[in-house]
């Protein structure tokens, strides 16, 4: 959360001192209208929201990615239920059928990625990273139990 609204401010404040040079620059010109004001903040603002656009899509892309990984690892544990033992069968199955459940949840996170709002963006982030934690740890745990 510190990242973005730093990252805001540096938007922000690079606008409002491109303001000041520029008023400053051609204060003998011409005086600093209303209308001057409006139109910079209003690509301020815009600069803002791309920023936060591009943020959402960079972590979108990221977990998406790992996502999919760790469908293929959830995959290759499934085709280990071949060669376990009956009791080694029935926790495996167990550990499937949970894992699939941490990763549905975990795809839903993904998805309200791209509806999140600039004022919902870090607590979206934040639940997603804690589902992706989840489901990782769940996975990890999992497997170091395998023989």
């Amino acid at each position: 959360m510190k990242n973005y609204i730093g990252g805001l401010w540096r938007i922000v404040g690079i606008g409002l001192l491109a303001t000041t040079v520029a008023g400053t620059a051609g204060a003998s010109d011409k005086p600093v209208t209303g209308d001057k004001v409006i139109r910079e903040t209003q690509e301020a603002v815009t600069a803002t929201k791309d920023y936060t656009i591009q943020q959402k899509d960079a972590f979108q892309r990221k977990v998406q990615t790992e996502l999919d990984e760790m469908q293929v690892r959830i995959t290759q544990l499934r085709g280990q239920l071949n060669h376990a033992s009956a009791e080694a069968r029935t926790d495996i199955q167990k550990a499937i059928v949970e894992l699939e459940k941490k990763k549905d949840l975990a795809n839903k996170k993904v998805q309200e990625i791209h509806s999140a709002t600039a004022s919902s963006w870090e607590q979206v982030k934040s639940k997603t990273a804690a589902a992706m934690d989840d489901l990782r740890d769940s996975l990890n745990r999992t497997l170091s139990h395998l023989p």
